[in-house]
């Protein structure tokens, strides 16, 4: 045999051992989520392997992603920290810039765990970036997973739905690219949507992308139990008692599937949360005790002040208020030193409520104060993140972020950031010219106007909805939708009503039937609040045309990725299901 046959011979055997290595490594991928303690065994053996077979740096590489990923799921996050930064650091070492951004997600995935938003953001842009540079949609479709639930978590919905639509766009990409490394179960990003839709009250939908989660074919051990777990909190806040309890039961039964002490202990807060709402007191009292005494020997500071504040909403519900009382204000100290002030404002609801079922109205208002306080400090804890990732991405395009990614040995790379920096302040340059075109053409027209409150009545009454939504967008000022039913009332005296409740709204309030039977007003630079007050002062009037039948008005505060259609969807969700909104987070609402 010569040199040649003999060569192709060899390759046509490494060929399969090649492939049969990936093949294992791709398997080894779905157990880490869905079955981390077998997963991590199967790791542990690969490792001892690697150590006497001659494995390529790819190979070396994607298993430490793997490993920090299963580190992950067990609960182990300050390991899997120090690896990601020793992985990043290695990748970086080896010129694998591919496989950087996965590390930078599992680094970002670790600090969320601990709530350090300030640490996570800039590592989940940076995971973007380089994803969409070298064409990796695994780790792109993971980052914006990890960047939806973290907008979701402090209420920067419209974000969050951008970042989820298009990582449920691009999931069927995952493997055209030439390496595979790791990519998070299709069910886990159907749920992040999900839970962004619960945070948003659309519970129909929130149940929708669960579902689809659930038939997700990647929904087994551990992803299954804590999408059934999601499930069962949606469908009880939906009225859908005995769905949750199915869901729930399902759910318990595989509690064995959890092999991470940790982990475990979340799933015991969550089903807790459940019980208490159910009115199963000393089951929710049996869980959380579990799961604090794994959270305090965890050292899980975060999950420790949040079951406190679950134990004591569980001794309100036994009549135990002294019991309670203490425990929130325990709560209260560990929010205060941990910085917690989204928490904080939840906890100070609490107690403003229960003081005002009391009727101790000073306490009551001062925990008021305190929750609005807690509120602003929130705020302005985000707005100084935002501003530190606006920032960073900003300095990504500069000569520090070039020097940081080794530009020297790839001159191509400096060239096409530069022609990128250049094309972002021509884009900027246009797009600034053009919106000061648009506001002096506006302006002019404002000019013609009579009255710089007057609607444009020359426009069709959709188009004025429509503008008046989009004005609201670009002012960043609250907007709220009023939307009930006519059909009991004669069709003769709808006109008479109509009249009789446009005199009651104000000049840039629009009234306008919407369809056959239903009635639209739209009430600009009003919150939900607001409206509340404007429902009561209708009511009257509607109820002296509608006779005996109660008046059912729904209501829709504006959210930035609202359109017209979603804003009536979700008024008309807000009349059929009378949801009363709680403004307390809950902390063991849908998981990741």
């Amino acid at each position: 045999m010569d040199f040649r046959a003999l060569a192709l011979s060899l390759l046509l055997w490494l060929v399969p051992l090649w492939a049969c290595a990936n093949d294992q490594l791709d398997k080894l991928t779905q157990q880490v989520y869905q079955y981390p303690t077998k997963a991590l065994a199967q790791i542990t053996v690969l490792e001892k392997q690697q150590q006497t077979d001659n494995t390529s740096n790819i190979d070396k590489l994607r298993l430490s992603i793997l490993k920090c990923q299963n580190l992950l799921q067990l609960g182990e996050n300050e390991a899997a920290i120090n690896l990601a930064q020793m992985g990043e650091a290695h990748a970086k070492q080896l010129k694998l810039d591919q496989a950087r951004p996965y590390f930078f997600n599992c680094q970002a995935d670790a600090y969320l765990n601990y709530d350090n938003i300030q640490d996570a953001l800039p590592l989940l842009d940076s995971a973007i970036t380089l994803a969409r540079r070298y064409q990796q949609p695994q780790a792109l479709i993971d980052a914006l997973r990890l960047r939806g639930q973290l907008d979701t978590n402090t209420d920067n919905f419209s974000s969050a739905i951008e970042d989820l639509r298009i990582a449920i766009d691009i999931y069927p990409d995952i493997h055209t690219q030439t390496q595979n490394w790791i990519w998070p179960p299709e069910a886990y990003v159907y749920a992040a949507m999900g839970s962004l839709l619960y945070a948003t009250q659309d519970l129909p939908q929130a149940m929708y992308y669960t579902k689809l989660a659930l038939n997700s074919a990647d929904a087994k051990g551990k992803v299954q139990h804590v999408l059934l777990l999601n499930g069962a909190r949606i469908a009880l806040d939906n009225g859908e008692r005995e769905y949750s309890d199915q869901l729930e039961k399902q759910s318990k039964t595989l509690l064995p599937e959890i092999g991470s002490p940790l982990e475990l202990a979340y799933s015991y807060a969550i089903l807790a949360s459940i019980a208490l709402d159910k009115g199963k007191i000393d089951t929710a009292e049996e869980y959380i005790s579990i799961a604090t005494n794994t959270f305090k020997q965890q050292n899980q500071r975060v999950a420790v002040m949040r079951s406190t504040r679950l134990l004591a909403q569980i001794r309100f519900a036994q009549h135990r208020d002294e019991a309670a009382l203490t425990l929130m204000h325990s709560a209260i100290e560990q929010g205060e030193a941990l910085k917690q002030y989204t928490d904080l404002k939840g906890f100070y609801g609490i107690l403003s409520d229960y003081y005002q079922a009391q009727d101790s109205y000073k306490f009551a208002y001062d925990f008021l104060q305190k929750r609005f306080d807690a509120a602003e400090l929130a705020n302005e804890s985000m707005n100084h993140t935002r501003i530190l990732q606006f920032k960073a991405r900003l300095n990504q395009q500069g000569l520090s972020q070039l020097s940081a990614d080794d530009p020297q040995s790839n001159p191509s790379l400096l060239d096409q950031l530069n022609v990128d920096w250049a094309f972002s302040i021509l884009f900027l340059m246009t797009m600034t010219l053009l919106g000061g075109a648009i506001w002096y053409f506006i302006d002019k027209q404002s000019k013609r106007a009579p009255s710089p409150d007057t609607k444009p009545h020359h426009l069709p009454p959709l188009q004025q909805l429509e503008l008046t939504l989009h004005s609201a967008k670009q002012g960043d000022y609250p907007l709220t939708l009023l939307l009930f039913n006519a059909s009991q009332i004669r069709q003769v005296a709808l006109p008479t009503l109509l009249d009789k409740l446009q005199d009651k709204l104000r000049e840039q309030d629009i009234l306008l039937r919407y369809s056959m039977d239903d009635i639209v007003i739209v009430l600009p630079y009003t919150s939900a609040v607001g409206a509340q007050r404007v429902v009561s002062q209708l009511t009257p009037t509607i109820q002296t045309l509608q006779g005996t039948n109660k008046v059912n008005i729904g209501i829709a505060a504006m959210q930035h990725f609202d359109n017209l259609d979603s804003l009536v969807k979700r008024a008309s969700i807000n009349q059929l299901s009378k949801l009363k909104v709680s403004d307390t987070p809950n902390d063991y609402s849908p998981a990741k």
